[in-house]
């Protein structure tokens, strides 16, 4: 494990995920690059009209929150793919093929990336696509958020296998954390949920994706019930499962 890149589905996975993780392997002197897959922003068809016209503001402002986080994590190098969030299931190809151009140029080793965990569509689509690279690096998936047993869980495996690896925060890494999750202010309202006293990872699982990640309701569609809200994601776990099974990367 000495060149790593972390497939980040939206700016603030990062942090969410996997700060102080990050900020571990960069102290052991592993050399980290990271790819966006998509830009955070819901696209203007799914917001409410009277903010349609405002999509490339709300695109500069997450980006803006982006790079302040890659400048207090000091990660120099970064690919990102400017497109909207709850879209990254129609681009697997093209993400598949981006990353695989970034192990190419950077010579990369290893991957970490977010759980199958049902936490958000583009979260479970992103490990899915990173899956599919066995063989060219050694793989790692991190928690993040999920709602097993309808209850929300953060940055802790519902299906607890024994082989991960869990960093207990400390007081001074609770504070850099929360530092950090400060820099996603357009996220504010939906990053309350995020405790920070731990990190969980492990090698990534051989995922049954023909299935959501568990049963009952999944993390993105605990409010269900509004799916004519535009912050609530009205798209069915059977869907993205499907679109998984008829992508053609392997």
């Amino acid at each position: 494990m000495k060149k790593i890149l972390f497939v980040i589905p939206h700016p603030d996975d990062e942090i969410v995920g996997a700060c102080i993780l990050i900020r571990k392997l960069l102290r052991e002197k592993k050399k980290i690059s990271m790819v966006f897959l998509t830009n955070g922003v819901i696209s203007p068809n799914q917001n409410w009209f009277w903010k349609k016209n405002k999509y490339q503001d709300f695109v500069k402002i997450r980006k803006d929150e982006m790079l302040h986080s890659l400048e207090l994590l000091n990660i120099k190098e970064y690919y990102y793919q400017n497109i909207p969030t709850r879209t990254l299931r129609y681009k697997i190809s093209e993400s598949h093929k981006l990353i695989c151009k970034i192990i190419k140029k950077n010579k990369i080793d290893t991957i970490f990336c977010p759980a199958y965990e049902g936490g958000h569509q583009d979260h479970d689509i992103a490990n899915f696509i990173c899956s599919r690279l066995k063989g060219l690096c050694n793989l790692y998936e991190f928690a993040e958020y999920n709602f097993f047993q309808r209850k929300i869980n953060s940055n802790t495996f519902f299906d607890s296998n024994n082989n991960e690896e869990t960093i207990l925060l400390n007081h001074s890494q609770q504070k850099f954390k929360n530092k950090c999750l400060r820099i996603y202010e357009s996220e504010k309202k939906n990053l309350d949920y995020i405790n920070v006293d731990k990190e969980s990872f492990r090698p990534m699982l051989n995922h049954n994706y023909s299935k959501p990640p568990h049963h009952g309701t999944l993390f993105y569609r605990r409010y269900s019930f509004f799916s004519w809200h535009p912050k609530v994601d009205s798209s069915s776990p059977l869907e993205t499962t499907n679109i998984i099974l008829r992508s053609n990367i392997y």
